[in-house]
């Protein structure tokens, strides 16, 4: 049944099929071409009476008669239902090949289910796939039962699940809580006035035992989650009335799996929760939560060309439960709520804490200030989370008008409504896509910046069955296979047209008014909503980003640990002291209290983000955008990076160098030519084979889907196809995804380039359904047929466009008939086309070299094949292959032909060599990282030989370093083949060697397992490189004299492995097979000389920046973000070159296009890390400084005036510490990296050595103040006033004047500047603070006046003493200076080596004691009796006093270096 519109709000493009008017410009504009439908059968259109049978035939035309020989099974005439004296006469147009017969006997098959006569229809059926009644029960029948989703959860009470998109495991338990526990829990916090609620506030875990107990998950009223960083949620379980199926809650989950039985199962009660905007339903099976992002409805693969019927609105409400409205909806907390955490925050709380103890000790000034502060920064705070909040918030909420199918009306709606399984129209006036959705019927162009990171428009078409089968809808993302069909929300819809018919075909054209073989609408089915969106999944990743691997905040909290325990202690004797002193229990309290404030700066929290907040700022001068702010630090410690090639190093345009196609009666290549718009427009023109050679094949390799043997006995050069019915030029100009959006070409570059060398014109398909169609005069004369929508047509610049009044002989042009898009994993792409006036349909295929000519048939690919493309590619020239062959076959078995199909027999046409520029800024910016010995590696999916070539060209690969490429000799195909066992051909991968040979010169090789460089002094036998053995047996023959000549022919290349002056460059199946089999030594080897890695997939890309993580790098990549997703996600430092803001793809995106951004994020990463080390540095001896003077204080019962706390704090602390963070970063990357642990030996013996030194500076002036003129030992003048302290005294003047000049110059000490940052003369803040600073405490130490001196309390000392505390000041700034420069890193290294020896003779001491006793410990086990476990890297025991203090712990990839000899340049 049709759907109706609804009769209130009837859609104003709609169009009434009985319209039938003749447009009086039809002749002139030109008439609709009547190709193929690109992806449906168009229904029959009813004759009208009296009009005659088609022009022509699909005999006449030859549309299913093979190319060669004779058919076996003749094609009977009197199928023909037209005269055959019209046959000869008619005018040919597309409508002919494809006219009403062709519709009426493509639906009579497939009603009746009947096959072809011929043996060229049966072949052609089993190769092609129907979709009506398709059901993917391959797909959906499989399962993996080690999948969560099929397992029964062994403990009903807690559960574990892996978030694949956050990359962390949560684990939830289930609560109920106790009425009993609750009361006691609310008294007890009354009694204790909310001190007990607000400790289990920040430690949620002692309120969760105290008040609740464990539960069923089935039954629990919460559900604690705790993710593996420690982080805890509480979060309440909702419960509701569903009344739905199994199968209504959990998709096709329930079809698959041992509890398929159960799917049609009626649950009444449905328990769910949310968590970091992640849905969890219960299963009752399962006994466990499971995530809804992964629902699939069962109908998508059982019966897919059922979707397009839409939903009820009973299923809508059972749908609705589920997953709620289409929103990204961030909980906005109130402002109160917001300033009820903030002021709650533990470092607010001891700030109150301190106030009132300040308060107490009548310290008001200070106090009232630090309040004053305190408030500023929760006000701050606030604004600053509100305003964050809201920009988020008004990003990710979107809300359009949408016309949504629901009980086969199409209403009018928004884009909350939307559910998964909803069927909605995709309207030109839809700028940004709502959800995730599969295009069902038109097709779109998209801007998908926002996911990818390339802001190239691309292009989606609707989606065939089996896109179902492989989705994995727990994954935000798709593969190239599947994204191209899918809309993602989020995404900007560029152009929407009604072109392309849906997997239905005419069944579903039937079901809403339509005049032309096109669909009505654009339409696509809802995958995806809300936060299960691409775009949710982007605001989750900005919401809550992913922890990284760098321990500084983690370190730092240890640290506060440990001036907490310094704080206990010196609490402690200052209440011993104050005990001796006799002082009261109000005054002992309060200043050992406040000592604890002293030692725990309040302010040490806030001083370690200045870094980070100030390099953010910079970045986003510079257009570089962050997503993950905690990832700045991490960009200092980056010591490898890795790139794409092309878009990246190189331009994204390629220019076109020229074309290089076969002369077949030589079968070699032709010259170059450097114009492809003068190649030959029409067939092959070059002279080619006799015809005799393409008349006498056997008639089983008739047509161009036959199977030609490759070892079939034929004399050369016959061949199944014939050349000469192809033409480079056409494939130049059809085999692309090039679109046209208002005027201008748009699509991948390559696509662009080449399309635009043949100098053609491109226009694409026009919705017929808004044209008139032609009048019953023009049916009738048979000079037009409407059969269906038009394809992509090229035609040469000059031709003329197709119209009535031009015999279609008349007029060149091919109309693009079927589209095979590129493949990453494929390698190439691929076309079917169809030339005006032609009998036969050209397939065009390009793609990379090495995989084009696996489908070619031997004898039409040149003898210089290898020997021209070695030419191009090592000249950095990009190659593409081009290969093609005619092919008959009616359209409507067109359309159900697959890719294997089209994509085989073919003939060789030539090389497309591209020109691919290097970017002007990328050798560089590549020099500088060789400079900083951070090292570069070239990841892409290009030819390997182009990428050397790149690579030596950019300075990657230094000049004169050789290079090694692999080759992977394989048993023979035959022989993989007829193995019915599978664990023969396990053991035949396994058996596979790679071969290392040099690109220069065959002679020089590396061992295949240790990649020592050999030299060989006799040629190997070259059958042992190939891939010929048939037998298990004989491949370890071959294997084994590969070895013996190995061991016997090959010497050590003494040059390079004392230089280390070499480097690999791996492909993507030598990768894919060393990860797979390789032993890990020569795996961790090959990735310590890899230099180049080409023909590398996107996950490939991917799990080599994993496999270098693990061997210790801390890894960068850059990309364009296309096909880089992956490996930008998964590196410690990704950086997408796009023109958003923000991007899923990465957590930095810069919009310059070039690789200098990559210089920006390190340098200012490196400066970030230093300025939050010496933060960290200058607060922590901050307080140990005041920590000393107040304790020097205590000795008598004296401490610091307010004023004094006052300047101190706010008028040089403060200061400093901020200015101190604003300086630059460096101009250039230094080979020195900055420490990136803060519980170093570098960073602890520096602060320590610190502390020592100004701590025994104050000693010395606390001494030295008793020795001088006029002193007088501190007394009270009242001494039965025991609740204040002494301030006036000469011990408090002296110790205040030279701290003050220690918070000055230590400040100075530990502002680092080159190489990390630039100097402290630029920062003229800081500068001008500390100048200005320094100026006016030497005044007051000099020339105190009496205000000065009244107001901070200061005792008139001696002029001599005044100019002691100076030099005293002025020591100590040489001493700090001298011991951060030279002394303290030296003393760090020598005390480590110190330690290792002590603990190698303690362990030898051990071991002589007791030999058979296991030392455990250090880098590896070692179960060895009596060996040191600090034995060297290559197992021989340490001999020297240099070996011994030797590190043994090292980083993996620091060991492989050591061992292979790698230079520390490499």
């Amino acid at each position: 049944m049709a759907h109706r519109e609804s009769t209130d709000k009837r859609p104003a493009n709609s169009v009434s099929s009985s319209a039938s008017t003749t447009d009086p410009h039809l002749s002139r504009i030109g008439t609709p071409r009547q190709y193929s439908a690109i992806n449906a059968i168009p229904p029959p259109q009813p004759h009208a009476k009296g009009t005659p049978t088609p022009a022509a035939s699909l005999e006449s035309q030859g549309a299913l008669q093979p190319l060669t020989g004779t058919s076996s099974t003749p094609r009977s005439l009197e199928q023909v239902s037209r005269p055959a004296s019209r046959l000869s006469h008619a005018p040919f147009t597309y409508s002919g090949v494809f006219g009403q017969n062709t519709w009426d006997e493509a639906a009579k098959q497939r009603e009746e289910g009947s096959s072809s006569s011929s043996e060229e229809e049966e072949e052609s059926e089993s190769d092609g796939e129907s979709y009506e009644g398709l059901a993917v029960e391959d797909i959906n029948e499989t399962y993996d039962q080690d999948l969560p989703e099929y397992v029964h959860n062994p403990d009903p009470f807690t559960q574990s699940i892996f978030l694949e998109e956050e990359g962390v495991t949560i684990h939830l338990r289930g609560m109920s809580s106790s009425v009993l526990a609750g009361w006691a829990y609310t008294v007890l916090g009354i009694l204790s006035c909310g001190v007990i609620p607000l400790l289990c506030r920040w430690v949620p875990k002692w309120k969760i035992a105290w008040t609740m107990q464990p539960a069923r998950l089935a039954d629990a009223e919460t559900v604690v989650v705790t993710d593996e960083f420690g982080a805890i949620a509480s979060v309440p379980v909702q419960r509701r009335f569903y009344g739905g199926s199994l199968e209504s809650i959990f998709g096709s989950l329930t079809r698959k799996g041992p509890l398929q039985d159960h799917n049609d199962d009626i649950v009444n009660s449905l328990a769910m929760f949310s968590h970091m905007y992640y849905r969890f339903v219960y299963h009752p099976y399962l006994e466990k939560f499971l995530p809804n992002a992964c629902w699939m409805d069962s109908q998508w693969t059982r019966a897919p060309v059922s979707i397009r019927a839409g939903l009820t609105y009973d299923v809508r409400d059972l749908r609705s439960t589920i997953f709620g409205d289409n929103s990204i909806d961030i909980e906005e907390k109130s402002t109160v709520r917001l300033l009820f955490d903030e002021v709650l925050n533990p470092f607010y709380m001891f700030q109150a804490g301190s106030v009132v103890l300040w308060c107490f000790d009548n310290y008001y000034y200070y106090a009232t200030c630090i309040l004053i502060i305190s408030i500023s920064g929760i006000l701050e705070t606030l604004v600053e989370t509100k305003r964050n909040t809201r920009k988020i918030k008004e990003m990710a909420h979107f809300s359009c008008p949408v016309r949504i199918l629901r009980d086969g009306i199409w209403r009018d709606g928004i884009a909350e409504d939307l559910l998964p399984g909803d069927v909605f129209e995709v309207a030109s006036n839809m700028y940004t896509l709502p959800c995730d959705a599969v295009l069902l019927e038109g097709d779109c162009i998209v801007n998908e910046s926002m996911l990818t990171g390339e802001s190239v428009p691309v292009a989606k078409t609707p989606v065939v069955p089996a896109v179902f089968g492989k989705m994995r809808l727990a994954s935000s993302t798709f593969g190239a296979d599947i994204a191209k069909h899918v809309l993602f929300s989020g995404t900007k819809l560029v152009r929407v047209k009604k072109t392309a018919v849906g997997l239905g075909g005419d069944r579903w054209l039937s079901l809403e008014p339509q005049r032309t073989g096109m669909p009505a609408r654009a339409t696509a089915m809802v995958l995806r909503t809300g936060f299960n969106t691409t775009k949710g999944a982007l605001v989750r990743s900005i919401l809550f980003p992913r922890p990284n691997k760098f321990k500084f905040y983690e370190d730092s909290f240890r640290f506060i640990g440990v001036l907490a325990a310094i704080a206990v202690i010196g609490f402690l004797a200052s209440i011993s002291n104050f005990l001796r002193l006799g002082l009261t229990a109000h005054i002992i309290t309060v200043r050992a209290l406040d000592l604890i404030t002293v030692v725990v700066p309040p302010a040490l929290p806030a001083t370690m983000s200045i870094g980070v907040s100030f390099a953010l700022a910079r970045l986003r001068k510079q257009s570089i955008f962050c997503i993950s702010p905690t990832r700045i630090n991490v960009c200092g410690k980056v010591n490898v990076m890795c790139f794409d090639k092309t878009g990246t190093l190189t331009e994204e345009g390629l220019d076109v160098l020229g074309v290089r196609s076969v002369n077949y009666d030589s079968c070699t290549f032709g010259a170059m030519q450097e114009d492809p718009a003068s190649l030959p427009t029409g067939p092959m023109a070059a002279p080619s084979a006799p015809s005799s050679a393409f008349s006498s094949m056997d008639n089983r390799y008739a047509g161009g889907l036959a199977g030609l043997g490759r070892s079939a006995s034929v004399s050369a050069p016959r061949r199944a196809v014939d050349p000469s019915k192809l033409s480079v030029l056409h494939a130049l100009a059809t085999c692309h995804a090039v679109k046209v959006i208002d005027g201008q070409l748009v699509g991948d570059p390559l696509d662009v380039k080449m399309f635009e060398s043949t100098g053609w014109i491109i226009e694409e398909g026009d919705e017929q359904s808004s044209q008139e169609p032609p009048t019953g005069e023009q049916l009738a004369g048979g000079s037009l047929k409407v059969a269906g929508p038009v394809p992509t047509v090229v035609r040469p610049p000059q031709a003329s466009r197709f119209t009535l009044d031009h015999a279609p002989q008349s007029v060149y042009e091919l109309g693009i008939i079927r589209t095979f898009d590129f493949s990453a994993a494929l390698r190439r792409q691929s076309v079917v086309a169809k030339r005006l006036g032609a009998k036969y349909n050209e397939v065009y295929v390009k793609g990379a070299p090495e995989a084009i000519r696996e489908l070619c048939f031997p004898d039409t690919v040149p003898q210089s094949f290898d020997k021209i493309l070695l030419e191009y590619t090592n000249h950095g020239y990009r190659v593409i292959a081009l290969a093609g062959k005619p092919l008959k076959m009616s359209w409507p078995k067109l359309q159900r032909l697959k890719r294997d199909s089209v994509e085989q027999d073919l003939v060789f046409l030539g090389f497309l060599v591209f020109e691919n520029k290097l970017k002007d800024t990328t050798a560089p910016v590549l020099r500088e990282l060789q400079q900083a010995r951070i090292r570069q590696i070239m990841c892409t999916g290009d030819n390997v030989l182009t990428a050397i070539s790149v690579g030596r060209e950019c300075g990657m690969v230094p000049e004169g370093m050789r290079v090694y490429v692999p080759q992977l000799v394989r048993p023979c195909q035959a022989l993989a083949a007829t193995s019915d066992d599978p664990q023969d051909l396990d053991s035949l991968a396994a058996r596979a060697l790679v071969v290392w040979v040099a690109t220069d010169d065959d002679k020089y090789i590396l061992d295949p397992y240790t990649l020592e460089p050999r030299v060989a002094t006799s040629p190997v036998n070259e059958e042992l490189l190939e891939d010929s053995a048939e037998t298990m047996e004989e491949m370890r023959e071959q294997m084994r004299q590969y070895y013996d000549w190995l061991h016997n022919y090959t010497d050590t290349d003494l040059r390079l492995t004392t230089t280390g002056d070499y480097c690999v460059a791996v492909t993507g199946e030598v990768f894919r097979y060393m990860m797979d089999e390789s032993p890990m030594a020569t795996v961790d080897r090959m990735l310590m000389r890899g230099a180049i890695y080409a023909r590398m997939s996107p996950d490939e890309k991917a799990e080599l920046v994993e496999k270098l993580q693990g061997l210790g790098y801390c890894a960068g990549f850059c990309g364009d973000g296309a096909n880089d997703c992956g490996a930008l996600r998964a590196a410690d430092v990704g950086l997408s070159l796009s023109e958003a803001e923000a991007s899923v793809a990465a957590p930095f995106t810069s919009q310059s296009t070039d690789i200098r951004c990559v210089l920006e994020v390190i340098r200012e990463g490196r400066a970030a890390l230093v300025t939050s080390f010496s933060c960290f540095k200058y607060m922590a001896l901050y307080s140990i400084i005041q920590f000393t003077s107040v304790s020097l204080l205590y000795e008598f019962g004296g401490g610091l005036g307010d004023f004094q706390f006052l300047y101190i704090d706010l008028f040089i602390i403060v200061p400093l510490a901020v200015f101190m963070g604003r300086t630059p970063a460096y101009h250039k990357i230094m080979p020195k990296r900055p420490t990136a642990n803060l519980m170093s030996k570098r960073v602890l013996t520096s602060l320590f050595g610190q502390i020592v030194v100004n701590s025994g500076i104050q000693f010395i002036v606390y001494r030295a103040v008793k020795q001088s003129p006029g002193y007088t030992p501190p007394v009270r003048t009242d001494p039965t006033d025991l609740d204040s302290l002494l301030i006036m005294s000469y011990e408090n003047t002296a110790l205040f004047l030279i701290s003050c000049f220690q918070y000055i110059l230590v400040a100075c000490v530990f502002s680092i500047g080159p190489p990390f940052r630039q100097s402290n003369l630029r920062n003229h803040g800081f500068v001008i603070t500390a100048a200005v600073l320094v100026l006016f405490t030497v005044l007051v130490t000099l020339w105190p006046t009496d205000w000065i001196n009244g107001v901070f309390e200061l005792i008139d000392v001696s002029t001599g003493f005044r100019r002691t505390v100076l030099v005293w000041a002025a020591i100590n700034f040489a001493a700090s200076q001298i011991g951060e420069s030279y002394a303290f890193p030296w003393i760090a290294p020598t005390m480590a080596k110190v330690t290792r020896i002590a603990r190698y003779l303690a362990r030898s001491a051990m071991c002589r004691t007791n030999p058979y006793q296991r030392v455990s410990g250090g880098a590896r086990g070692n179960a060895d009796p009596g060996k040191d476990i600090d034995d060297l890297e290559d197992g021989r025991a340490p001999v020297t006093w240099e070996e011994i203090a030797r590190k043994t712990d090292i980083k993996p990839y620091k060991r492989v270096m050591r061992e292979m000899a790698i230079p520390l340049w490499y």
